[in-house]
């Protein structure tokens, strides 16, 4: 049997565990420092209290007409929009930026400014960080492209992303059958790394060689991007820099559906779509992790169970999904509902149906970082916007 005082400290974490950081004062225990310090335990509350602050979406702009000239083309007047779900961010301005990615407590923006040209932005809502990236050194002949970010720390757990160094990877494809990968660290500001690959004999006309303009998946380092028309999904290694094609399970299925692809509750690589009034959740076959071939429908969930009537006169489709939190986000007539994939709770956080791509804002939050959300919420310098 474990030493009384070993017992008595599980005991005295399980009560630390379960008290709210907004409700914690000040500890003059030596002992009670030690166990709030010590690393296993802050791991667990950071966990615990990864949420999901808010979410935004491009709403004058579809994402998947979204053009590649946007990047040098004419100004657009505030597509995107930011709905808090937490009370620490009380209002975010996005004017004249789309959405493009969000992961790790970031939102990689495209800005449009005069004299008629864009840029990716990098920024942190709740910590007010900005960053803005140079010009990317795009293919004159640029057909379609898109772009994560993501936190570079080396063994960051990713709970707590917020100060560390990031990365913004863009892939782009030109009329002749090549992809630019273009790679920018913070860590290394100042230019984008470029290297093109051929991995493909189709031409341009080909929607195969099309990217969808759609949130991206990341799993460990590789990330995974939606081709157009669903004619797949294009793997890119940042390990080995290689690139690869995964075809849909069965493609002619999914023709004229909305695919979103997101994070099977493995952790591994998955995607969901809406046919009818149902909701079908597809994963990778554990153990083929190096080639994703293979693909297990791994739920069906009937909407007209959980949704209201009169919210499925016409079908609705899947437009986000928040890695971690096991919530999915469907659009349909009455407006967007969120979908607890875990407990079937439904809640509808959006009344009108317009827009696009959902993106959610996940962070781990404290009334310390919140403090510093409080006075400074404003967004970045972009102008002024309702949320």
């Amino acid at each position: 049997m474990a030493p009384a005082t070993e017992l008595l400290d599980e005991l005295i974490e399980e009560i630390f565990f379960r008290i709210h950081p907004a409700d914690a004062t000040t500890l003059v225990c030596k002992r009670w420092c030690r166990i709030i310090a010590d690393p296993g335990f802050r791991r667990r509350v950071c966990a615990a209290l990864v949420c999901m602050l808010g979410f935004s979406s491009n709403i004058d702009l579809t994402t998947s007409t979204l053009p590649a000239h946007l990047l040098y083309g004419p100004q657009y007047d505030t597509p995107a929009r930011f709905v808090r779900t937490s009370s620490c961010l009380k209002h975010v301005a996005m004017a004249r930026s789309c959405v493009v990615d969000t992961r790790h407590g970031r939102i990689l923006l495209l800005r449009t400014v005069d004299p008629g040209y864009g840029y990716l932005f990098v920024w942190d809502p709740l910590m007010k960080e900005e960053h803005k990236l140079p010009r990317l050194p795009l293919p004159g002949d640029l057909t379609s492209w898109n772009a994560a970010v993501f936190c570079a720390a080396a063994g960051c757990d990713h709970l707590d992303c917020h100060g560390k160094p990031f990365a913004v990877v863009v892939i782009a494809t030109g009329k002749i059958a090549k992809f630019d990968v273009l790679f920018y660290s913070s860590e290394a500001a100042g230019s984008w790394t470029k290297e093109t690959y051929r991995p493909f004999s189709q031409q341009h006309e080909n929607p195969s060689l099309m990217l969808e303009l759609e949130p991206s998946v990341l799993v460990g380092n590789v990330l995974y991007f939606l081709l157009r028309a669903n004619a797949g999904i294009l793997k890119y290694s940042m390990g080995t820099e290689e690139i690869h094609s995964i075809d849909l399970p069965s493609s002619a299925r999914f023709l004229g559906l909305r695919v979103l692809l997101a994070a099977a509750e493995d952790g591994g690589l998955g995607f969901a779509t809406v046919r009818r009034s149902k909701l079908y959740l597809w994963s990778t076959e554990s153990g083929s992790e190096e080639k994703y071939e293979r693909w297990v429908q791994e739920r069906v969930i009937d909407l007209e169970k959980l949704l209201p009537i009169g919210a499925l006169e016409t079908p609705p489709h899947v437009v986000g999904f928040a890695y971690g939190v096991g919530l999915i986000f469907v659009k349909t007539d009455s407006g967007h509902f969120r979908i607890d994939l875990k407990s079937g709770w439904v809640k509808k956080v959006r009344s009108i149906s317009g827009g696009s791509i959902i993106f959610p804002y996940m962070s781990f939050h404290t009334p310390a970082l919140g403090a510093v959300a409080t006075s400074a919420v404003e967004g970045p310098s972009m102008g002024a916007s309702s949320a």
